[in-house]
């Protein structure tokens, strides 16, 4: 397990004092962070990460930042640590420095994290062109659950190894989406759950159902992506459909009829990537 820098030797922050976080053997960027009255301390890498995913995915929950940033279990089926400390400690020096916030769910008794304006201007000086948008103020609990379902599907899917570079759906509302290599450009009826760009060089949309429809907008969405998976460069080769109940597997099943440029997925198997026996328990 990673473990903090040395924190003993901290100073009381109104007297001006650094904290260099280091974490395991991540390097410090050159930005220091210094606001008046708190603790002063230099960026690593991975909290440059931290804040992307949370400008992309608009909020992620502390087992969400864990599994994608922090895990170093060999296997899902390990358990994971205690109460997550070393998570919740890095999450803490970052709130407290003003970057991210935190955002009560009181149907789970759990926080969520936000970026902050700042931790936006901080992110932006960094890495300018993944800057595109102000981050979200607040989470939008009519979608909470399809969002959250979306950031564990990314982060299962990218601690595979199956993900070269991620397009977060958001990103896609606010820029569109068209790739140098197709004429295609997205319709209006679709917008990806997010895209991303397959460690074998493919283009592949996800899409993730949480809830029933009329069979008849399944195969809208199904129509819609086939218009842009044709000749010989498609806009994308593939699209992953994630059915999060067995019902939804079925209907989406009968759309799809053997596609196989289609690939249906029941959402446990992603769980079964990051949880041991791919069951959402409390930490």
């Amino acid at each position: 397990m990673e473990v903090l820098g040395d924190m003993g030797n901290r100073l009381n922050a109104d007297s001006g004092a650094i904290l260099d976080c280091e974490v395991g053997n991540l390097k410090t960027s050159s930005v220091l962070i210094q606001k008046t009255n708190a603790l002063q301390f230099r960026l690593t890498e991975r909290d440059l990460e931290i804040l992307g995913f949370l400008l992309d995915q608009k909020f992620a929950s502390l087992e969400q930042i864990y599994f994608r940033h922090f895990d170093v279990r060999k296997s899902p089926q390990d358990a994971m640590p205690k109460g997550l400390h070393v998570t919740r400690q890095r999450l803490q020096i970052l709130k407290r420095a003003g970057l991210i916030t935190t955002e009560r769910v009181f149907s789970e008794s759990k926080s969520l994290y936000l970026l902050t304006n700042f931790g936006f201007q901080t992110f932006q000086s960094k890495r300018p062109l993944d800057a595109y948008a102000k981050p979200m103020t607040s989470v939008d609990y009519r979608n909470y659950e399809h969002d959250t379902k979306v950031n564990d599907c990314r982060i299962a899917l990218e601690r595979a190894g199956q993900v070269m570079k991620w397009i977060s759906e958001r990103r896609i509302r606010l820029e569109g989406f068209r790739s140098q290599f197709a004429y295609d450009e997205l319709p209006e009826e679709i917008i990806p759950d997010g895209v991303f760009v397959s460690s074998k060089g493919n283009r592949i949309a996800f899409e993730i159902e949480c809830s029933h429809r009329e069979k008849r907008r399944f195969i809208q969405k199904r129509e819609a992506y086939e218009s842009v998976m044709r000749g010989s460069q498609p806009l994308f080769s593939n699209v992953i459909w994630v059915a999060v109940t067995d019902p939804i597997q079925t209907q989406l099943r009968d759309v799809i009829q053997g596609d196989k440029r289609f690939l249906l997925m029941p959402f446990s198997h992603y769980l079964a990537k990051l949880w041991p026996n791919g069951l959402v328990v409390k930490v």
